[in-house]
């Protein structure tokens, strides 16, 4: 009797370990599978992110003109964290400040957690009304373009662009509020944009 259980036992054991072999197999050929179409994505994630990071300060150039005046060094970094935006991107802006203009590198990286890890960068100088000239003639605007006129729909995250060191302050609140946009295939990407509703103006900091 106690044979007979044992091996009834065994048996569902053997069974278990078997299912989970089976599951293995399955997840890690899905992985190899949708690698190419996931890549895809994460390097036009990286590059729309890029983009929009542009565009936003552009949005904050025109609504707020000699904003970047505010800053000691005409050569600044600002950044979102990966701890702080949905996916772990990287978005880092750096200006240098020519008097009629801003130029600007918007880099973006994957997140610790990407299969892939991508990055983008992406120029472009800004004018003190706020319009934007980006380096990439052709690509980079229509794609500026497409996010202002495609389906975008809240998350309703703000985050603040800070210094790469947080404990110096930033001399005015450059706020971003996170958008999932749709492209006309029906993929989906988080990019940057102008919050709705601002709770305050773009004040001194310090």
């Amino acid at each position: 009797m106690k044979e007979s259980k044992l091996s009834t036992l065994q048996k569902i054991i053997a069974c278990f370990f078997a299912l989970v072999f089976i599951a293995s197999i399955i997840f890690f050929g899905y992985r190899i599978y949708s690698k190419p179409a996931y890549e895809a994505h994460e390097k036009e994630q990286a590059r729309l992110l890029a983009i929009s990071a542009i565009s936003l300060f552009s949005e904050k150039t025109s609504k707020y003109p000699g904003i970047w005046a505010n800053f000691d060094s005409n050569e600044t970094e600002l950044m979102i964290d990966h701890m702080r935006i949905m996916g772990n991107w990287v978005v880092k802006v750096n200006f240098i400040n020519k008097g009629s203009h801003i130029d600007v590198l918007s880099s973006v990286s994957s997140g610790w957690n990407s299969r892939s890890p991508q990055t983008a960068e992406i120029s472009a100088k800004i004018f003190n009304d706020g319009s934007m000239e980006f380096e990439d003639g052709d690509t980079a605007p229509t794609t500026a373009d497409r996010i202002k006129i495609g389906r975008l729909k809240t998350l309703g995250k703000i985050h603040n662009f800070r210094f790469p060191d947080e404990q110096k302050k930033v001399p005015v609140l450059i706020d971003a509020e996170e958008f999932l946009f749709t492209d006309p295939e029906g993929n989906e990407f988080l990019v940057l944009k102008d919050p709705l509703k601002t709770s305050q103006d773009i004040l001194p900091t310090e």
